[in-house]
């Protein structure tokens, strides 16, 4: 949409790739809590955001070998920055979860308490 809107260049080149990359973490990291959180029974953001930056770092470095590609600190810190946003929409993800929850219970109650009376 955006080459279609600006044409192709190098600015939506960049914003597309930078877009791309910026997801992708964001997703990883989204993942990375889900799995802490399913099997250790426990919420653990900055070791979620920690371990998306490490593969973050690695994958940068793994460019220095790819022709055409280059390793650059900027990338590293826009993926990192989606693992922090990923990490957020875990927690508001879990949020809305809880406030369901809490609003079914509560009808719930409210239901069984009508029928015993």
């Amino acid at each position: 949409m955006l080459i279609d809107v600006f044409g192709d260049n190098m600015f939506t080149q960049f914003i597309v790739r930078k877009a791309a990359h910026f997801s992708e973490f964001a997703g990883l990291s989204f993942l990375f809590n889900i799995a802490f959180f399913q099997t250790c029974k426990r919420k653990m953001p900055l070791v979620s955001i920690a371990l998306t930056s490490l593969y973050a770092a690695t994958d940068e470095f793994h460019q220095l070998f790819v022709p055409g590609r280059s390793c650059q600190f900027s990338d590293w810190v826009i993926d990192t920055c989606g693992a922090a946003v990923g990490t957020l929409i875990f927690f508001a993800v879990i949020w809305v979860t809880v406030k369901i929850c809490e609003k079914k219970k509560k009808l719930g109650n409210k239901f069984v308490d009508s029928e015993n009376n």
